[in-house]
């Protein structure tokens, strides 16, 4: 109650209802201010009590009613009860028993009844003024003979002026009282709109849209600075006038004189490009009112970079586009405007590849180019974590779910990607029981953490990727058949880069520049020859190994024009070994006294390709059987026996 403290005020026409009122409000603490002042000395007193953070006077008589009219304040009346009459009547003796009453409307409300009840003929007489006092004294002195009046103190002064008798009409404490509590229940009730109108308005002044309340006539009732600052004008000069006579855009404009809502419609208020609303305000059919708020764009932008900042930040975003896709040849050409069509719908697409061919730039191209663009992008290495880490890390966990788990429980990836896109790599790998669990994620659209029985809506799309045979891995119990339907809906495959040869000129050019401008060394040419080798050599490793191989070739090789002979050279391999029949290779080994090509010599030719193609693999693996045989597409059986076959002891 501490902030209605002062907020209502009681002016008493006189000591007596003062020191009555006294009495009666300590039952309600501190809240009441008490002043005593008749007519315009009561309204002097209100006046100071406004000053003070008055909200609501209580006064009676002619004294509420000066208040009323000359003060914007909320006034309740202390209104005479029969009871207050009855006591006024016994405490004197009267000649006659007839009786004149002369006040305000609101001095009783319960004369009718009073004159049943008692032996007395009473007449009330109106008044609307102090002033009309004494006409109404003689005007019922002279139409009934009365000359007994009863009301405030002017009543009885005036009436003993003439000679008649004057009764000073005490109120109770129960009227008082009543009127306490309904100047505190009003009183609360504008301390609380205020209360929410200050909130309301806090929220307004810092909002960085440009907000304007009009009443029904479209007049200007209340413009936020953000509104202010776009519009290039002052509050006070808009105040009360018509929007239209500020207003240059002509949708805006046309908005408010169709009285229709309009959401979300791009325009321009003079040198600022905004998005606009304007929303007419309805109440039992009738317009009272409209809104129109709009957002300068330069803001969403900044903020939206922001948030792309904070994503980085935190490694949750897409940094390629299909820009960064480097392909010429056809092949490439159609897959990349099949993927830009599909990307933007929400279908879930699998990616399939060998390792290397770009499987995650094609997700995040995809992501990029979507309509979740400006939402999170989450990869995910379905095989680079253990099955308990890996579902927790998908799905979140509850607090105290398990030994460890983190206060406060902690969400999973899937919320984490909430309005945006999460790229599942190498699904192959993930455990039947955490797809069965996937499944039903991608299906309902909602998320469980660990050990919490409480479901979560997500909204995310699903790129998955593998470079494994699902079909297999499908056929042998390995991958759950409904979910490979369910990721398959749309596929994209990745070709390796042999089978893309037109492209490697291309993504040399881009390898040679990237790595130039990032060790800060003079680009590099690659001659014709050294550019053939390479096209024809079989990269398992795709696009990431002839990256890689670009690196090595920048930091090891001084000359600006790079051969034949250095590349072989950081390939490891022998020129002749890179066979195509247009390259004169085979020619070559003619030349060199090999004139014997018959099937022996081919075998001995294939075994040698086959020896120095494996050790590479095994190099680039760091002597990793099992992944040397996933990338040569061969059992670890078959890779055991041909490694015996062929001598290599790695």
């Amino acid at each position: 109650m501490d902030r209605l403290k002062g907020k209502v005020a009681l002016i008493a026409p006189n000591s007596y209802v003062a020191n009555l009122a006294l009495k009666v409000s300590k039952g309600f603490g501190d809240i009441i201010e008490i002043y005593e002042g008749n007519l315009e000395e009561g309204v002097k007193a209100a006046k100071r009590a406004l000053t003070k953070g008055c909200k609501v006077i209580i006064s009676r008589g002619g004294t509420a009613l000066m208040i009323e009219e000359e003060l914007d304040v909320t006034v309740v009346p202390i209104s005479f009860t029969s009871n207050d009459l009855i006591k006024t009547i016994s405490k004197i003796k009267l000649n006659d028993n007839v009786i004149g009453i002369i006040g305000y409307k609101n001095l009783i409300e319960e004369i009718n009844e009073i004159e049943n009840l008692l032996d007395y003929r009473i007449y009330f007489s109106e008044i609307r003024h102090h002033k009309e006092i004494e006409e109404k004294i003689l005007e019922l002195y002279k139409r009934f003979g009365v000359e007994n009046f009863i009301g405030g103190e002017a009543v009885v002064k005036i009436a003993e002026e003439l000679g008649l008798k004057g009764i000073l009409m005490e109120c109770g404490a129960g009227a008082i009282k009543r009127a306490i509590s309904e100047g505190i229940r009003i009183a609360k009730i504008i301390v609380e709109l205020n209360e929410e109108r200050m909130q309301l308005r806090a929220i307004a002044e810092h909002s960085s849209d440009g907000i304007i309340l009009l009443d029904e006539m479209d007049r200007i009732k209340y413009i936020n600075p953000s509104a202010q600052r776009i519009l290039m004008i002052n509050y006070e000069d808009m105040l009360g006038e018509n929007v239209l006579n500020y207003i240059s855009s002509q949708k805006i404009i046309d908005a408010v004189k169709k009285k229709e809502q309009v959401i979300a419609e791009y325009d321009q208020i003079k040198n600022t490009k905004v998005i606009f609303n304007y929303v007419p305000l309805i109440e039992n059919n009738n317009k009272i009112g409209s809104i129109i708020s709009f957002n300068d764009i330069s803001k969403i932008e900044e903020l939206e970079r922001k948030i792309r900042k904070e994503q980085y930040t935190r490694g949750f975003v897409a940094k390629y586009t299909f820009n960064d896709i480097i392909a010429t040849s056809e092949r490439m050409k159609n897959i990349i405007e099949m993927a830009k069509r599909i990307s933007k719908n929400d279908t879930t697409i699998l990616i399939t590849g060998e390792s290397g061919t770009g499987k995650e730039l094609m997700a995040q191209s995809i992501h990029n180019e979507s309509l979740r663009k400006h939402g999170p992008f989450i990869a995910v290495n379905c095989a680079s974590l253990p099955k308990n880490l890996l579902e927790s890390e998908l799905f979140g966990y509850a607090e105290g779910a398990f030994t460890g788990a983190k206060k406060g429980g902690k969400p999973g990836l899937f919320e984490l990607a909430h309005m945006g896109t999460i790229f599942l790599d190498e699904i192959a790998d993930m455990p039947l029981d955490l797809q069965a669990h996937l499944l039903r994620v991608i299906q309902e659209k909602e998320v469980s953490r660990i050990g919490d029985d409480k479901v979560i809506p997500i909204d995310v799309r699903v790129i998955a990727a593998t470079n494994k045979d699902l079909r297999k891995y499908v056929s042998e119990g390995k991958f759950r058949e409904d979910l490979y339907y369910r990721l398959n809906v749309i596929n994209i495959k990745m070709p390796p880069l042999r089978e893309r040869k037109e492209d490697i000129p291309l993504l040399i050019k881009y390898f040679l520049s990237i790595y130039a401008s990032k060790n800060k060394m003079a680009p590099k040419k690659v001659n014709e020859e050294a550019i053939k080798i390479l096209k024809n050599y079989s990269w398992p490793g795709n696009i990431r190994e002839l990256q890689n191989f670009i690196e090595r070739l920048m930091l090891t090789v001084e000359k600006n024009v790079v051969d034949e002979k250095d590349v072989c050279e950081i390939l490891d391999i022998d020129k002749e070994c890179i066979y195509d029949p247009s390259s004169g290779a085979m020619e070559k080994y003619l030349e060199s006294g090999i004139n014997n090509i018959g099937e022996k010599m081919n075998k001995g030719i294939l075994n040698r390709m086959e020896k120095e193609y494996i050790l590479k693999i095994l190099k680039e693996v760091n002597g990793n059987r099992k992944k040397a045989a996933e990338i040569l597409g061969i059992s670890t059986t078959t890779l055991w026996r041909r490694l015996k076959e062929l001598n290599i002891n790695y």
